[in-house]
């Protein structure tokens, strides 16, 4: 049957009435994703039309993979600026996640828990104006926030609740600022309303409307707050923050605002970008000059400023989003928010020696515009279809070719979108399992050849049925109970048996990793590397490793770490790389030098008289375990020759590469059918293991950036001692640190200082810590080598967790358990995007 657009109505004052557009001329919004138009006639509407971006992306892609310039629509539109002295920022505004883990589709925020946005731009001077649309009953402080704005998603403390922020709350009617609460307002908003924030910086005053009507005190008084410039000296970014369950969708220009008033400008605007791909591709009656073309008349403006005429290689283009990436990590900013200054010491670290400090930050400026072009187009591209083979089309091709110039945001919102898309609710199930049990087994692995009790073991024996859906979840998979120990599970436990799971995969308790050639043997880059043992070919190894890639594909949806210390061919199969004889070297160098030695004898003079006296050998390896297999059918009885030994190096490599792939393929399969394919295929290899493993060791100044303190001042001795003893810790005191605090051997963790009140002597108290709520209690110490005393003893033999209750007696051989908790209550989707 046909379904029909159509609509009824009762009867209308004169001159009213509604106007339908099905798709003949633009929406004011986009449609969402996966939904087209009733009329056909929209898709070649521009900016909406997919014809122009698909030409800018094409064009995009061969000048960058050709190390030549731009076109001119992305040389144009990174020169389009403002003055600084008024605002900083993009053009198009964008939002950035401050604290707790709300979802975020383009400008839309959905919180989970109570967490705090901001714009990526600041206004410093002039008259400024933003709008929100209530998606729900929303309780939400909408306002504006200064740099000095510190949200604390575990207190509820949001904008509006410092002095580096003001907010007004229209569900509870109150203006809130500094911990003060003022009356505002007759009628609290509601679902569908559209919210104004009106900010004058040149008398510094702020008010707020309600669809287009200002809101009063009961003097008829609309300003909200005045004579606030002592705290907003440094200028002031659009914010909001939300509870749970709330939904806003913000304006800030890129549409049209609907209530904007005559003397206040837009934040942001619609994106240039658009603006010049249309003129380029559709209103030049010539048709759009070859990509690249410096006889433009933009390209010729722009010259004489140096910087687009600089050229880059792939490589050095590569280099500066890798560095750029560095930044945003180190100054927790957007890509859009940092800036590459030039100098000589960057240009040599980043070999680009042949240019300009000028030259660097243009070419910086180009490489966002092409991430904008990408974020234009990669609706229209079937992502699934990338990494899947040679006949994939020019389009994913060419993808799958620029991906290293894409930068890590870009990606994690094309990631973030797909998880989104599929995430499902299931029951939560709480599991009880024997540590002690576990411990038993990993020092006398031989015994239990099947690893049924080891920790991983246990939970393999009561979730490994569980279908995929089960693991599509941004929640906690389970909660734990740890026999014999008492803890109630509010993370902490749960992170600590993820933790303990993946300390025994690593350590040969369970079969199914092995230790690197080049970990035995003490060669080679990736020594701390565990590879898949080949010998693990069971129906029940089998089961492991799929259960194993469900595991780590639901903590990547609930941004949980695993510290897992696998080879690089596991993270290459997930996202669709191609594993290389190179990834080899990485697994075991002392096999590429022997047969690289052995493919080149006739380069160091050994004739083949002489390959005949000296060597003895068939067409067999030996494997990671130690298993020695056949090249060929009876290729023990095959002699290697002088004349056949380069298909004896071939058929070795070979072999070796794919010694694991029936085990590789079970754990890809089992990560896939959590996470799609096309959801990592836009990541490195190298990204998506810090996405599923989180830091290995981590700059203690990332972790000073996060930490908070309640009772005591960063100024307290006990504190600089802390930090002193931390700074000379090693990246493996480090990691058992992070788990004695998150029950996490990784970050992310947001740590707070509390102190540790004692009665008799501090230097006999231990240092105490909760895993649920990251924080860690110290003594009064009376010495920097106390505290790393008593530290070093906590974090390496305090394991057993028996802070919240007593336990009863239990029996020490029980089997696990699993049973469906009533509840969930756990925080949902984490944003992960500090990890890339």
């Amino acid at each position: 049957e046909w379904l029909y657009p159509a609509a009824s109505f009762g009867s209308a004052k004169e001159g009213g009435g509604v106007e339908f557009n099905f798709g003949a001329t633009q929406f004011v919004h986009e449609p969402p994703k996966g939904f087209l138009a009733l009329d056909p006639a929209y898709i070649n509407l521009p900016p909406v039309s997919p014809f122009p971006r698909l030409f800018a992306f094409m064009d995009c892609c061969h000048a960058l993979l050709s190390s030549g310039p731009l076109p001119p629509f992305c040389r144009e539109t990174a020169e389009v600026g403002t003055d600084k002295s008024l605002r900083e920022g993009p053009q198009v505004v964008e939002l950035v996640v401050l604290d707790g883990r709300p979802r975020v589709d383009g400008l839309e925020v959905s919180a989970t828990n109570f967490s705090s946005v901001r714009g990526n731009a600041k206004v410093k001077r002039g008259r400024w104006y933003y709008e929100v649309l209530l998606r729900s009953d929303a309780m939400v402080q909408i306002g504006w926030c200064s740099d000095a704005f510190v949200p604390d998603a575990a207190r509820n403390k949001g904008v509006g609740d410092d002095e580096g922020s003001w907010a007004f709350d229209g569900c509870r009617l109150l203006l809130r600022w500094n911990k003060t609460h003022k009356p505002w307002g007759k009628k609290p908003w509601k679902e569908a309303d559209v919210v104004g924030c009106l900010l004058n910086l040149d008398d510094y005053e702020m008010q707020f409307s309600v669809n287009g009507k200002l809101l009063k005190d009961n003097d008829g008084d609309p300003i909200a707050f005045r004579d606030f410039q002592e705290y907003a000296s440094g200028g002031l970014y659009p914010a909001a923050s939300f509870d749970q369950e709330n939904t806003c969708l913000f304006n800030f220009g890129a549409s049209e605002l609907l209530f904007k008033p005559h003397s206040y400008e837009s934040i942001g605007i619609p994106s240039p970008l658009y603006q010049s791909i249309e003129k380029y591709y559709l209103n030049n009656p010539a048709g759009p000059p070859a990509s690249g073309d410096d006889a433009s008349p933009s390209a010729t403006a722009s010259s004489s400023k140096g910087g687009p005429s600089a050229r880059a290689t792939f490589e050095q283009d590569c280099a500066i989003v890798q560095y750029a990436a560095r930044l945003c990590e180190q100054q927790h900013k957007n890509v859009y928010n940092v800036t590459i200054a030039g100098n000589a010491k960057l240009a040599t670290e980043l070999n680009l020696a042949h240019l300009t400090p000028d030259d660097i930050a243009w070419r910086f400026a180009q490489l966002r515009q092409f991430n904008q072009v990408f974020r234009m187009m990669h609706g229209f591209i079937n992502l699934a279809n990338l990494g899947t083979g040679p006949q994939v089309g020019p389009l994913v091709e060419m993808l799958q070719r620029i991906k290293p110039l894409l930068f890590p945001s870009v990606v994690l919102d094309v990631l973030r979108a797909n998880l989104q898309l599929s995430n499902r609710s299931a029951d939560h199930v709480k599991i009880t399992i024997n540590r002690r049990k576990a411990i038993r087994h990993k020092l006398d692995p031989s015994k239990d050849s099947t690893a049924k009790h080891s920790l991983f073991g246990q939970i393999h024996s009561l979730l490994g049925a569980k279908p995929p859906a089960f693991f599509r979840t941004s929640k906690r998979l389970w909660s734990v109970v740890f026999a014999g120990e008492g803890a109630d599970d509010v993370g902490g436990p749960y992170r600590e048996s993820l933790a303990g799971l993946c300390a025994e995969l690593m350590s040969g308790a369970t079969p199914l990793f092995l230790p690197s050639p080049n970990q035995r043997h003490n060669v080679g880059a990736q020594r701390d590397k565990w590879t898949l043992n080949p010998a693990a070919n069971k129906p029940l190894h089998f089961s492991m490793l799929t259960f194993l890639g469900r595991l780590m594909g639901g903590c990547v949806r609930g941004g949980e770490p695993l510290p897992l210390y696998i080879t690089s061919d596991v993270w290459k199969s997930i996202v669709g790389d191609t594993v290389t004889v190179a990834d080899l070297e990485h697994v075991d160098k002392t096999l590429m030098q022997s047969m690289n030695i052995f493919a080149s004898l006739d380069k160091q003079g050994v004739t083949e008289e002489v390959f005949a006296d000296c060597l003895d050998a068939n067409f067999t390896t030996i494997l990671s375990d130690g298993t020695e297999v056949e090249l060929i059918p009876n290729g023990r009885d095959v002699p290697v020759t002088f004349h056949n030994r380069h298909w004896y190096v071939e058929l070795v490599l070979q072999c070796r590469l794919k010694e694991s792939a029936a085990q590789l393929s079970a754990l890809v399969k089992g990560f896939h059918s959590v996470v799609p394919p096309h959801a990592v295929s836009l990541l490195t290899w190298q990204q998506l293991e810090v996405l599923v493993c989180g830091k290995p060791d981590f700059d203690l100044e990332d972790l000073k950036a996060t930490v908070r303190y309640e009772g005591i001042s960063p100024t307290d001795i006990r504190v600089q001692y802390f930090w002193q003893v931390l700074s000379e810790f090693s990246a493996q005191e480090k990691a058992l640190f992070v788990r004695f605090i998150s029950g996490r051997e990784r970050l992310p963790v947001r740590l707070k200082v509390m102190p540790l009140h004692t009665k008799d002597d501090p230097d006999t108290y231990l240092p105490g810590a909760s895993t649920c709520f990251f924080w860690i209690s110290l003594p009064q110490y009376s010495s920097v080598a106390v505290m790393r005393q008593k530290l070093l003893y906590a974090i390496q033999n305090c394991v057993d967790i028996d802070a919240d209750y007593r336990v009863r007696d239990f029996d020490d051989d029980a089997p696990p358990t699993v049973g469906v908790s009533e509840s969930n209550d756990d925080d949902d989707f984490e944003d992960y995007s500090h990890l890339l």
